[in-house]
């Protein structure tokens, strides 16, 4: 009796383990793809902007047909090496073809946002995401916060959020009308992104570096179907270009491979609560590569979704 006993013990344990294991490595990888994510929003900005730069701009469009194509081009090869274990269906082709498209509008739209405004209260308000997303997973996929996390959910919230806009609104006396046009642009790519996020739970069992590979190619593909309809001009200089390809494989390739990892392993709504990170990360970068000014508000930001995320990848473990 005593020897059943122990086993059903230690088959209790093994399951708890590996239950914690997946949500401390869920969260893990949602922060290594919030960390990724938030490099093309700082590294791009003085190639759209030409206040930050001083020189002619390019066209946002053929900035992100830039990333995507050669994130594409790089993740192919790594994509053939690696044989499927199943077949993937047509389905799964249309789906992965679709998130693509959504993903491209979705940088687009914060590149032409990040045109407009500066790169900190665009890692401010892409966090708009956060809202979207617990909205639809509850309302559509019933993926519903749990009472333990919502104190974390709360705190998220505070630091990603409302701390940055009273940052903002600090820094710019209120004069949110220079802004409004990039802020809203910003907000509609946090939408689209929260679709992402939805979309990409439909793939199947799709190996992660083919998803990268379908996405990246469909993005590039709309992209250059867009640029022809509109007549952009295909012009960058040869160093923006190099700068652009290792942004847009690390920041848009790799971010996308840890992302849909972490929604495989912790759910849609609580890997994008670990991904509003990316405002910390977007805010740091912001200060050490634009020199933006980092005010005691931004420092609350950082220190409270901080706090936030340890609680929360604490009650995820648990």
């Amino acid at each position: 009796m005593s020897i059943i006993t122990s086993a059903r013990t230690s088959g209790t344990f093994s399951k708890f383990y590996k239950i914690k294991s997946a949500g401390t490595i869920g969260f893990i990888t949602a922060i290594i793809a919030a960390a990724l994510s938030s490099l093309p929003d700082v590294i791009s900005k003085p190639i759209v902007d030409p206040k930050v730069s001083g020189v002619n701009p390019a066209d946002p469009l053929f900035v992100v047909f830039i990333m995507y194509m050669v994130t594409g081009a790089v993740f192919t090869p790594i994509t053939k090496l690696q044989k499927p274990k199943n077949p993937v269906k047509k389905s799964s082709y249309l789906v992965l073809m679709i998130y693509g498209a959504a993903s491209a509008c979705s940088t687009l739209a914060f590149s032409y946002g990040l045109k407009e405004t500066s790169a900190s209260n665009a890692s401010v308000l892409a966090n708009s995401e956060i809202v979207f997303t617990v909205l639809i997973g509850m309302i559509i996929y019933k993926e519903y916060l749990a009472k333990r996390e919502i104190f974390p959910f709360v705190l998220i919230a505070a630091g990603a959020i409302f701390l940055p806009i009273a940052s903002d609104a600090y820094e710019h006396k209120l004069e949110f009308t220079k802004f409004v046009f990039g802020d809203v642009m910003v907000l509609i790519s946090g939408f689209i992104y929260c679709l992402c996020t939805f979309i990409a739970k439909h793939a199947g069992n799709v190996n992660t570096t083919k998803v990268v590979q379908v996405m990246s190619l469909s993005g590039a593909g709309m992209c250059l179907v867009a640029m022809l309809f509109t007549g952009t001009k295909f012009n960058m200089s040869l160093s923006d270009m190099s700068l652009l390809s290792v942004v847009g494989v690390s920041g848009i390739g790799g971010s996308v491979l840890f992302f849909v990892l972490a929604v495989r392993m912790i759910g849609a709504v609580r890997t994008i609560l670990v991904y509003s990170s990316s405002t910390a990360f977007g805010i740091v970068y912001s200060g050490a590569y634009l020199l933006e000014a980092i005010n005691p508000f931004t420092v609350s930001s950082i220190i409270v979704v901080a706090f936030g995320l340890y609680r929360l990848r604490y009650k995820l473990a648990a």
